[in-house]
């Protein structure tokens, strides 16, 4: 069982855990611009992206992702109906299927998915699976500096309103840029929820924790942690970056998010 399978109420969840307006509108003005025929992919199955890519008329559309349960989830959370190219498997071995073939591939926080020691491959795959002039737009999370102090985050959260945009917010903050990441540079969320458990004596913040579970299940795991400085190399070395978008000023990921343009010259 992967993290993925574990996540059953994804309604619940909202940006920046999911595609923003704001993100949403600049891939869209860059997808307008591209031929309409060539074929588009999407790493993973987001609802946003493969809506968008209907909204600007592209008709190859391929979805790459191995967990078919979570595909159907999300495609009962769509707004079209369309014809897509489903591609079922790990990304490590079907992205090699398709050398010098897309002309655009979508990403909203893959990084996470894919373990330290397979992030250079895994770009390396990428890059492969791009024609030339190709765009590879990739939502990231980054940890460009200290992770946030719990004490901090409890002061902020015993004071905050209990509902569901404020524990999205407890989520990201919490789980996803806290010094619970200093633990084993992962997002491992049964371990964040027992640390957490025992940390909380406040009934606010043991409100917050037990909602949660909604956004963030126990039982997954995720590659977030090491410092952006230490993961950089790795990331997509032989693209070029045309343009980096930062989160919405009032997000919880506000100065960690960018939302690279990256090109295949």
């Amino acid at each position: 069982m992967g993290s993925w399978d574990q996540i059953k109420t994804w309604h619940f969840v909202l940006p920046p855990s999911r595609p923003s307006a704001d993100h949403l509108n600049q891939i869209k003005k860059l997808v307008s611009t591209l031929d309409q025929s060539y074929p588009v992919a999407v790493l993973g199955c987001t609802p946003e992206f493969r809506d968008l890519l209907v909204e600007t008329g592209h008709r190859n559309i391929y979805i790459l992702d191995k967990n078919k349960d979570f595909i159907k989830l999300m495609t009962e959370l769509r707004i079209y109906s369309n014809k897509e190219n489903i591609v079922y498997g790990d990304w490590l071995e079907t992205l090699s299927n398709y050398k010098n073939f897309f002309s655009l591939i979508l990403s909203d926080l893959t990084i996470g998915n894919i373990p330290y020691d397979k992030r250079e491959l895994f770009y390396q795959l990428v890059t492969q699976a791009l024609e030339k002039d190709g765009i590879f737009i990739d939502k990231v999370l980054t940890h460009p500096f200290q992770h946030i102090n719990l004490h901090e985050l409890m002061d902020k959260y015993s004071n905050l309103p209990l509902n569901l945009l404020h524990v999205n917010y407890f989520s990201c903050e919490f789980f996803f840029c806290s010094e619970l990441l200093d633990m084993r540079c992962l997002v491992d969320s049964t371990l964040f929820y027992k640390t957490l458990e025992k940390k909380f004596k406040n009934k606010r913040l043991q409100a917050f924790l037990n909602n949660c579970t909604k956004v963030t299940p126990p039982g997954c795991l995720w590659y977030y942690g090491k410092q952006w400085a230490e993961v950089r190399t790795n990331y997509c070395p032989e693209l070029k970056t045309l343009n980096i978008f930062d989160d919405d000023l009032g997000s919880p990921y506000f100065n960690r998010l960018k939302l690279f343009v990256n090109t295949k010259e």
